[in-house]
C-alpha cells in the first residue's frame, strides 16, 4: 500500500467525483475497534473521503472509520495525508456497529481507555 505525504490534496488520480458533504463527525478506531481519533468528514466519493483529524496522534495504514451521523463502520486506507488533513480509500462494505461499540466510541468518556 502505497502512503504518502503530499503538498496540493487538490492534485489527485481520483476515480470518482468527489463530492462536499455537510460537514459530518467521525470517529477513527483501531480494526480492534479501540478509539484512535476523531475528525470532520467533509469530502466524500464512492470510493473514499476526506477528513480533518482534531490530533496529530499516528495512525495505522488501515481503520475503522465510524461516520456519528449514519451510525456505520467502513473500513478504510489512508491514501495520503497533509498534516491533520487526510484522505482514504475505503477497502471494504460499511456494517453496522453493535451497541457496545457505538457506546465505546461516542459515549461519554470514549476517549479513555478501559
Amino acid at each position: 500500500m502505497r502512503r504518502f505525504l503530499i503538498d496540493d490534496p487538490q492534485t489527485d488520480d481520483r476515480l470518482y467525483h468527489r463530492r462536499r458533504t455537510r460537514l459530518r463527525p467521525v470517529k477513527l478506531a483501531g480494526l480492534s475497534r479501540q478509539f484512535i481519533d476523531e475528525g470532520m468528514l467533509y469530502d466524500r466519493s464512492k470510493g473514499g473521503a476526506r477528513i480533518r483529524r482534531c490530533s496529530d496522534r499516528p495512525l495505522p495504514s488501515r481503520f475503522l472509520l465510524l461516520d456519528e451521523v449514519e451510525l456505520r463502520l467502513i473500513p478504510v486506507a489512508i491514501a495520503w495525508e497533509n498534516g491533520r488533513e487526510l484522505g482514504v480509500r475505503f477497502v471494504g462494505g460499511e456494517f453496522a456497529p453493535t451497541r457496545a461499540e457505538i457506546r465505546r466510541l461516542t459515549g461519554r468518556y470514549y476517549a479513555l481507555v478501559d
